[in-house]
C-alpha cells in the first residue's frame, strides 16, 4: 500500500482537527481518499480528545476488525491496546484504549445504555451512503441526545451520496467537507452473456480473461454464498481461489484479505461485503456480475427475504474502484453498456426496504417513535405498523404503543425482537432449559443450511453459529454443557417467539400449510418432508413463482403444545354454514389467528342482537361472496363520484361510501335489514341499495341528484340512465339524439366530462366521444359517409349542430312539420 502522506485526505486533518469539536461535519470523499484509515489514525495521533474515545463506525463485521487490526499495525501495536474493536459477539479493547473501530448496532447499544457518550469525544459515521438500518437509526438517536454533549464532534463519511444534501438535512450548522480520491485509471470492459440466465457460466469464461489480464489478482463479486460455492467447483485457475462472504467465520474471511507470496495470483470471490471500506491487497482487475443479494421484508408474512436484484449506479463504481486502489486496473461487467441506463442511482435506504421490528423496539427503549425520528428519509409506514402489530402480539408493547415490563427487559437484549423474547422466558428456568434456549436462538440466528437438520447438535454447529451459541450461553449465564435439544423442548422454547408462525395442514398430503397470520406455505418441491397437522414454521423462503412461502426449519407441535403460556386461546360464537340449504347455525370456536384449533357446538344460543352481530362478522370476513354488491354497484359508483367533488361545507358531513368504511359499519346501515336473514341464499338475495341510499339526508339526496343525477335528459326529449361504473360516467343513446348539442355535457358542476356512446339507428355502437364538438367536426362526416345508405329512412344532415335532435324517422319529422 502506498504510504499515508500520499492520501488525499491528509490535506483535511488540519481543517477537520479545527473544526470538528463540539460540530458536525460531512465529508464526500471518493474511494481511495483514505477516510477510513488515514482519517481515524490522524485524528487519533494529532487531536486533544482529553482522555475521551474516538468511536469508528463501519456497517460490517468484516470491515469493522479489519480496519482496526489495519490501524493498530500502523501504530505498532496488537489490536487491543490504543486502538480496538467491537461487533457482535467479539470485543477487543482495554480501558486505555482511544480509537474503537465498532458496527452500527453496536453503537446503537452504546447510546442506549449512556446517550451523553460520556468517554467518546468524537463519532465517526463511515460508509453512510450505504444506508443501513443501524446507521439511519444511530444518527438520528446521537442527533437527539447531542444537546446533552454540545462538545461532542460527529463527521459524516460518504464516498458517494452528495455532501450538501446530507448537510442541509443536519441542520444550518453542518459543514461540509470535499476530498479528491486517490483513484488510479481503471479500463471498462463490457461482457455480457448471451444469455441472461447463463450469466454464472458465462463468468467462468470472463474471470479467466480477467486472470490473463492481472498483475496481481482478481475480485469477483457475486450475489451470494451460493454462487461462490458454484464457482469454486467450476473455476480450474493457476491461482488461488479465495472465498470472501457473511457465513464465513473472522479468521477465514482475514485470510482472503492477505497478501500472498510475490509471483502468486489470487481471485477471490466475494459478495458485496467487499465493496467498500476493505483494501485488499494485490487486487488489480475486478469481474463484477452486476448483482446482490438485498434483504427485501414481506409484511404479509412478517419475513424478510434475501433476493438477489441489479445493483446501483453508486455500486458498479465503487465496485468498479476497487481495481484501482493500488495503481491502474481493469473490470469486466457482465452487462452491456445500454443496460446501464436502467439501473437506479442510489441503493434504497434499509428503512424503505427492511424489518424494522428491531429498529422500532430500539426506538421505544429510546423513548420515541420511528415515525417522530429524524431520518435523511422517513421510515416505511407501512413497515412501521407491521413493527407495531408484531411488538404487540409479543407482548411488547400494549395497546398505547408503550413498552410493558416484559417490553423492557426484551429491548435490553438488543437482539431480533422474537429471539430476545425466548431469551426473557428462560431467564429464571433451570440450567438446562437455559442451556437448551442456547442451542436453539444460535441456530435460529444461523439457520442450517439443510432445515431438515434442524435443530442441529453442538458439535454440528460450525463457524457464526458456534460463536453465537457461545454468546447466548454468556446472555443466560449458563455453561456449555447441553449439546443437544429434543424436538418437543425445542418447540416448547421457540413457542415463546414464533407462535404467530403455527401452521395447519391444509388438505391431507401434509405438505401445504396455512399459518396463524393468514399466509400460506409448503414444502419445497424437491423437499421429501412431510409434516403432520401442526407445525412451527421457524424460517420461510420464497419462489418467485410461488404465492405461498416455502417452509423451511420446522418443529411438529401436538395437542398438547396449544396449552402453551404464549398461546391465548379462548371460546367465540362464531356462523356456520350448514344442511343443503345453508342455514346460519351458531358454533363455537377456538382461534389462533385465523386457524380453527377447535369447535363444538353452542353451549348457549345467542340474543336476537347477537346474532345480527355474527352475522355482521360473517360478512365482514368474507364480504365479496355473502352479499350482493353488484346490484348496488352503480349506485356506489355514483356516491364516490359525488364524494370526490362535494362543496367543502359538506365534506365533514357526507358518509364514507368507499368499501374499507362500509365493510367496518355494517352493523350501523346494513344489520337493521337482517332481522329476519337465517340462510345465505337470504343474505345474497338482499340488495343493499335501499340501506345504502338511507345514510344521506334529505338534502344529501339533493346534492347527489345535482352532482351527479341518476338519468341524463338529451335534446331529444328522453332521459337515458347514467352509467356510473364506467369511466368517465357513459351515457348510450342514439346519434341522432345529440343534434343541435355543439359540446359535450358535463356532471359535478361542470368538473367531470360525460362520455357519449353514439348509437346507429338500429342501436349498435358508432363511436365513444367525451368531446362532442371534435366528434362533430371530424368523424362525423364520416360515420354520416357510412350510414346513410344503410338507414336512409334517419335524418343526416350535412349540419348537424343546427339539426334538430329526435328519435324519428325523417318521414315522421316530415308529416309533423
Amino acid at each position: 500500500m502506498s504510504g499515508p502522506q500520499e492520501l488525499p485526505v491528509a490535506a483535511l486533518v488540519p481543517e477537520v482537527l479545527a473544526q470538528l469539536k463540539g460540530s458536525k461535519l460531512v465529508l464526500q470523499a471518493p474511494p481511495g481518499a483514505g477516510k477510513s484509515t488515514y482519517l481515524p489514525l490522524a485524528l487519533l495521533q494529532q487531536g486533544d480528545w482529553q482522555g475521551r474515545r474516538i468511536l469508528l463506525l463501519q456497517p460490517r463485521r468484516l470491515a469493522a476488525v479489519a480496519i482496526a487490526h489495519y490501524l493498530a499495525e500502523q501504530l505498532g501495536e496488537s489490536v487491543g491496546q490504543r486502538v480496538g474493536y467491537h461487533v457482535r459477539g467479539e470485543r477487543r479493547a482495554q480501558a486505555n484504549t482511544q480509537l474503537m473501530v465498532i458496527t452500527e448496532g453496536i453503537f446503537v447499544q452504546y447510546l442506549q445504555q449512556d446517550p451523553e457518550l460520556s468517554d467518546v469525544a468524537v463519532v465517526l459515521f463511515d460508509e453512510f451512503h450505504e444506508r443501513n438500518l443501524f446507521s439511519d437509526l444511530g444518527l438520528a438517536m446521537l442527533l437527539e441526545a447531542l444537546p446533552l454533549r454540545p462538545d461532542l464532534g460527529v463527521l459524516i463519511m460518504s464516498a458517494t451520496l452528495p455532501a450538501e444534501t446530507i448537510a442541509s438535512w443536519l441542520g444550518e450548522d453542518a459543514r461540509v467537507l470535499q476530498s479528491a480520491g486517490r483513484q488510479h485509471p481503471i479500463s471498462v470492459h463490457y461482457r455480457p452473456p448471451k444469455v441472461a440466465n447463463d450469466w454464472l457460466q458465462h463468468s467462468v469464461q470472463v474471470i479467466s480473461e480477467a486472470l490473463q489480464s492481472a498483475a496481481q489478482g482478481v475480485l469477483v463479486f457475486l450475489p451470494g454464498w451460493r454462487e461462490i460455492q458454484q464457482l469454486q467447483q467450476r473455476l480450474q485457475l493457476p491461482a488461488e481461489v479465495l472465498p470472501l462472504h457473511r457465513q464465513l467465520p473472522l479468521a477465514a474471511q482475514r485470510a482472503a484479505l492477505g497478501e500472498l507470496p510475490e509471483g502468486q495470483k489470487k481471485v477471490v470471490l466475494a459478495t458485496n461485503i467487499a465493496e467498500t471500506s476493505l483494501t485488499i491487497p494485490g487486487i488489480d482487475v475486478v469481474v463484477d456480475s452486476g448483482r446482490e443479494r438485498r434483504s427485501v421484508f414481506h409484511p404479509r408474512h412478517g419475513v424478510s427475504r434475501l433476493q438477489t436484484q441489479r445493483i446501483s449506479k453508486a455500486a458498479a463504481t465503487q465496485r468498479a474502484g476497487r481495481a484501482g486502489r493500488l495503481g491502474p486496473g481493469q473490470c469486466f461487467r457482465l452487462w452491456s453498456q445500454n443496460e446501464e441506463h436502467s439501473m437506479r442511482d442510489y441503493d434504497e435506504p434499509a428503512l424503505l426496504t427492511d424489518d424494522l421490528s428491531g429498529a422500532a423496539l430500539e426506538a421505544k427503549r429510546w423513548g420515541t417513535e420511528l415515525s417522530e425520528m429524524q431520518f435523511l428519509s422517513p421510515a416505511n409506514p407501512v413497515h412501521v405498523k407491521v413493527a407495531q402489530q408484531h411488538l404487540q402480539a409479543l407482548g411488547v408493547i400494549d395497546g398505547t404503543l408503550h413498552l410493558t415490563a416484559l417490553g423492557k427487559r426484551v429491548a435490553e437484549y438488543g437482539a431480533e425482537p422474537r429471539l430476545a423474547r425466548i431469551a426473557v422466558a428462560v431467564e429464571q428456568a433451570s440450567a438446562e432449559q437455559r442451556g437448551a434456549a442456547a442451542l436453539v436462538l444460535a441456530q435460529l440466528e444461523q439457520p442450517p443450511r439443510q432445515p431438515e437438520q434442524f435443530p442441529l447438535t453442538a458439535n454440528q454447529l460450525q463457524g457464526e453459529a458456534r460463536k453465537r451459541w457461545q454468546f447466548w450461553c454468556q446472555k443466560l449465564r449458563v455453561k456449555p454443557v447441553v449439546t443437544q435439544v429434543a424436538a418437543p423442548l425445542a418447540a416448547e422454547l421457540a413457542l415463546w417467539g414464533f407462535a404467530d408462525r403455527i401452521a395447519q395442514c391444509r388438505g391431507e398430503a401434509g405438505t401445504h400449510y396455512r399459518l396463524a397470520y393468514g399466509g400460506g406455505a409448503r414444502f419445497h418441491h424437491g423437499d421429501h418432508r412431510v409434516g403432520g397437522e401442526w407445525l412451527l414454521v421457524l424460517t420461510m423462503n420464497f419462489s418467485e413463482a410461488q404465492a405461498d412461502a416455502i417452509i423451511g426449519c420446522v418443529l411438529p407441535l401436538t395437542e398438547s403444545d396449544f396449552r402453551h403460556p404464549a398461546l391465548t386461546l379462548a371460546w367465540q360464537q362464531e356462523l356456520r354454514l350448514s344442511g343443503p340449504r345453508q342455514r346460519f347455525e351458531v358454533v363455537e370456536v377456538q382461534r389462533l389467528g385465523v386457524l380453527t384449533v377447535a369447535q363444538r357446538a353452542a353451549q348457549t344460543q345467542p340474543t336476537h342482537d347477537e346474532r345480527v352481530q355474527l352475522l355482521v362478522d360473517y360478512v365482514q370476513q368474507q364480504p365479496s361472496a355473502a352479499l350482493d354488491w353488484e346490484s348496488a354497484a352503480s349506485l356506489l359508483a355514483r356516491l364516490r363520484l359525488a364524494q370526490r367533488y362535494l362543496p367543502e361545507s359538506e365534506h365533514g358531513h357526507w358518509p364514507d361510501f368507499e368499501q374499507r368504511a362500509l365493510l367496518a359499519e355494517l352493523a350501523h346501515w346494513a344489520a337493521p335489514y337482517w332481522q329476519n336473514i337465517k340462510d345465505l341464499e337470504q343474505l345474497r338475495r338482499w340488495s343493499p341499495q335501499a340501506a345504502l341510499k338511507a345514510r344521506l339526508s334529505y338534502q344529501q339526496e339533493q346534492l347527489l341528484e345535482h352532482l351527479c343525477p341518476q338519468y341524463w335528459h338529451a335534446p331529444s326529449g328522453h332521459r337515458h340512465a347514467i352509467d356510473y361504473t364506467s369511466t368517465p360516467p357513459k351515457v348510450a343513446l342514439k346519434l341522432q339524439e345529440v343534434f343541435g348539442t355543439p359540446a359535450s355535457p358535463a356532471l359535478c358542476q361542470g368538473k367531470v366530462t360525460l362520455m357519449l356512446e353514439l348509437l346507429s339507428p338500429a342501436g349498435r355502437p358508432l363511436q365513444r366521444t367525451s368531446d362532442l364538438a371534435s366528434f362533430w367536426q371530424n368523424s362525423y362526416q364520416q360515420v354520416k359517409k357510412e350510414m346513410k345508405g344503410r338507414y336512409p329512412k334517419h335524418p343526416w344532415p350535412d349540419d348537424p349542430v343546427q339539426a334538430q335532435a329526435t328519435r324519428k324517422t325523417k318521414k315522421f319529422l316530415q308529416n309533423n312539420e
